[in-house]
């Protein structure tokens, strides 16, 4: 069998230690190295929780039959969610407008925060912990208060506010579900971007634990996801730094950014084959190009229509598009064109674009950004993009899509696009951000650079980055 793995992979395998931790850089086989685990273990009972259900299919299809392959929500619908199946839904401030009288927009939008936050939190009960902490301490009382009469009515069956498959997992939780009577062993995927409720879970088991993953690809804090791999006590740790993914190129970008902007101090070593000028795009084959935004992915299409057929992954361009028609509706005064209930709310445009600048919604800011840009031509581009867009991937020039989008795949060209977060100002130096934002922003870009594998084109953040280096403006971040 080691004839089959890298030198740090059988370190995994073979390791004896109940509690395991693997810190698997982008490209370095860790589902690989899991599938080894595993087939070592033909008489343990496994369980494998995947980041998402496409993850948990794949892996149910390689992994051995001693290992069941599952995500948490699945767990948990089956305890509990099907109880609620007539009415399971996203929770949206227009939801708690229609069902409570005395609540305004901006305050059920914090209550929907303060309920998402609390879902996906390890915590036993709402507080105000779960609230927004740049409100008062009186209001956060308030609305605690106010959010657990909310989620007292979402659990009910009876009452008509739905409830989202992550109020069934928070259930599912707090029924202190055992999972050491069925499973020798969990395997945690995908460990950097968990949510305290699913650690809760995993971390309550009196079994056997392997969490894998790479704290530089958490790219899901906006919905409460932490890293989790430094929260098992006493656990053994591994590193899988050698990428079978990309060469030396991608390998020292990567290493480089994760240096100088997060103190990483391992070394990613490139251990695939690139192209003879890797920091260039072959225009004349098909490439990806992975932008921050949808925003970016709709630009991208707009300057591609005409000369080359593009391919949206994930359909993207169905729910982008429809929720552009009805922002485009509110600006242009057509409400009628309106057909999503959240946005028919706001009535107009300023109004929404107000609400986004207040709750610092990011998507919203996107999309009415692209409204602006485009005002009036926007119908007729949006009507040309999808006619030209390609329905298979196989038939298309361009592959479109975001970093978030981005995650788990691979592709041949790379094409990075300018609208990510600027990385260093004018004088070279460290922008100065939130901290937190700013590490999610730096990951973003290290997950959509890590995509290439045979050639990348950088783009002009990492550009600037490399130049601010060479000047000497810019010093690595030290431990």
């Amino acid at each position: 069998m080691n004839m089959h793995f890298t030198a740090e992979q059988t370190g995994v395998i073979n390791s004896r230690s109940a509690n395991i931790v693997v810190n698997a850089f982008a490209g370095t086989g860790k589902t690989t190295t899991l599938r080894g685990y595993a087939l070592a273990r033909p008489r343990a009972r496994i369980l494998y929780l995947a980041f998402n259900k496409a993850m948990a299919q794949e892996a149910a299809g390689s992994f051995p039959e001693n290992v069941d392959c599952r995500t948490i929500h699945s767990l948990a619908y089956l305890a509990v969610g099907h109880r609620y199946r007539h009415k399971l839904g996203s929770l949206r401030p227009n939801d708690l407008l229609r069902h409570y009288s005395d609540v305004s927009l901006v305050v059920a939008d914090v209550l929907v925060k303060t309920l998402e936050h609390f879902m996906y939190s390890a915590s036993p009960v709402i507080s105000e912990n779960n609230v927004p902490e740049e409100l008062p301490m009186s209001d956060r009382l308030r609305i605690a208060a106010a959010a657990q009469q909310v989620w007292r009515d979402i659990i009910d069956d009876t009452k008509p506010l739905p409830l989202p498959h992550d109020a069934y997992l928070k259930l599912y939780q707090l029924s202190l579900p055992v999972l050491s009577k069925r499973y020798d062993i969990i395997l945690l995927d995908e460990a950097q971007d968990t949510n305290l409720v699913t650690a809760d879970v995993v971390f309550r088991q009196h079994c056997g634990k392997v969490l894998v993953g790479d704290r530089h690809q958490s790219i899901y804090g906006f919905r409460g996801n932490v890293n989790v791999m430094d929260m098992l006590p006493a656990a053994e740790v591994h590193y899988l730094a050698r990428s079978m993914r990309f060469g030396s190129l991608v390998a020292n970008a990567a290493t480089t950014l994760l240096r100088y902007m997060k103190a990483e101090t391992h070394v990613i070593v490139g251990g695939g084959a690139m192209a003879g000028h890797p920091d260039r795009i072959d225009h004349a084959r098909p490439f990806a190009i992975i932008s921050r935004t949808n925003a970016g992915v709709f630009n991208q299409a707009v300057n591609l229509l005409g000369q080359r057929r593009v391919h949206f992954i994930g359909g993207l361009h169905n729910s982008l598009f429809g929720k552009l028609r009805d922002i485009y509706g509110l600006w242009s005064d057509q409400n009628e064109l309106v057909q999503d209930a959240f946005y028919r709310e706001f009535g107009d445009f300023e109004t929404l674009a107000s609400y986004g600048r207040e709750t610092s919604d990011k998507e919203i800011l996107s999309l009415v950004s692209v409204v602006n840009q485009y005002r009036s031509a926007l119908p007729e581009l949006m009507d040309k993009v999808v006619s030209q867009a390609c329905a298979n991937a196989a038939d298309a020039d361009v592959l479109l899509l975001t970093a978030h989008r981005s995650k788990g795949l691979q592709f041949d060209q790379v094409l990075l696009d300018d609208d990510y977060q600027e990385l260093v100002d004018k004088r070279g130096r460290r922008t100065v951000v939130d901290a937190a934002e700013f590490e999610q922003e730096v990951n973003l870009l290290y997950v959509a650079m890590t995509r290439a594998k045979s050639a990348i084109q950088f783009n002009r953040q990492y550009l600037a980055f490399i130049e601010a280096i060479d000047k000497g403006t810019l010093h690595p971040i030290m431990q």
